[in-house]
């Protein structure tokens, strides 16, 4: 409980730094400290409409009291409204949050899929032809921006083989499962082939150290299979500064997402923080950067406790206090 208690403390103070230092900075791009509703609703609104929107939301008062306010709203469901869009906030997010969801969740999954089997056997067979091949293709895409490596693979499988659809339209895996894969695998392969080039260059690097410990020559020299060894006793005791790096991650699939929604015309959170930035929608923003902070705290705070699944040490030291 005490542990959980510290973390959750954490969590609101990187919440409130975060969300309340947008909140200032915006009001400063928007250059109107003073009245960010006009701006925001633009030049053609009428008096009435700007002083109902100020009114509502509190922006006449100062920024710690409209933050409360925001907070507040955000709490029992109210984010804003989208003033470009004419829509709460919360119905213009919803149909988009699942695209960069998804876009997130498959590149995490599938990097994790190619970095583990990759960096074990780099790691046990470190210095062969085949781990200097694979440092090589992994250097490449690691070099490779998602701005780059994008309109190569649209380029390829999209217009040349003709493959996959230019153009990743919303269609939900319960709806239609084939035509689901096919709108999201392109996309989400220009996210995983990076970060697979990362996590499996991180892993390759503790399997090759961890290989080298005592007790996994006592392993062996037991007669243990190697596969048991890599498996069993290497990879567990390999995967801290892997999981850490998925933490450290998740910020940067969220941004790169933004990019690849842009090559892919798929409308996710990313693209519209993009637009909602550029046509000053202020609480649009807000409820991004807060959704994005939620998650990026969550995954952490699931890494910190696989770290006590993996090392029963921890798990002691944490019932210690």
């Amino acid at each position: 409980m005490r542990y959980f208690l510290i973390r959750f403390g954490r969590f609101v103070i990187v919440f409130f730094l975060v969300t309340f230092g947008v909140m200032v900075l915006l009001r400063i791009g928007l250059n109107a400290p003073g009245d960010p509703a006009r701006t925001m609703l633009g030049g053609t609104a009428s008096q009435a409409q700007i002083d109902a929107v100020t009114e509502r939301y509190h922006l006449d008062q100062n920024l710690l009291v409209q933050y409360f306010w925001w907070l507040k709203g955000m709490l029992t469901g109210d984010m804003g409204i989208s003033v470009q869009q004419n829509l709460s906030v919360v119905d213009y997010i919803k149909p988009r949050i699942l695209t960069t969801l998804f876009l997130g969740v498959y590149a995490m999954i599938g990097a994790l899929i190619i970095a583990v089997p990759l960096g074990v056997f780099q790691g046990y067979r470190r210095d062969s032809k085949r781990d200097k091949t694979a440092n090589f293709f992994s250097f490449i895409f690691l070099s490779t921006p998602a701005l780059v490596l994008g309109p190569i693979v649209i380029l390829l499988f999209v217009t040349h083989l003709d493959w996959f659809p230019r153009i990743g339209d919303k269609i939900y895996p319960w709806d239609d499962p084939w035509e689901h894969f096919k709108n999201f695998f392109l996309p989400a392969l220009v996210l995983t082939l990076p970060l697979a080039a990362v996590w499996s260059r991180v892993l390759r690097a503790d399997m090759s150290l961890t290989l080298q410990g005592d007790f996994i020559n006592l392993a062996s020299a037991k007669g243990m299979a190697p596969k048991r060894v890599l498996w069993r006793h290497g990879l567990p005791n390999s995967l801290f500064s892997l999981l850490t790096n998925v933490g450290l991650q998740v910020g940067g699939v969220i941004s790169s997402a933004i990019v690849v929604e842009q090559l892919f015309a798929m409308k996710g959170m990313g693209s519209m923080l993009v637009t909602s930035i550029l046509s000053k929608d202020l609480f649009v923003v807000q409820a991004i950067v807060a959704i994005i902070v939620v998650v990026v705290v969550v995954v952490n705070l699931v890494i910190d406790m696989l770290y006590a699944v993996i090392d029963p040490r921890i798990r002691q030291a944490r019932a210690l206090g």
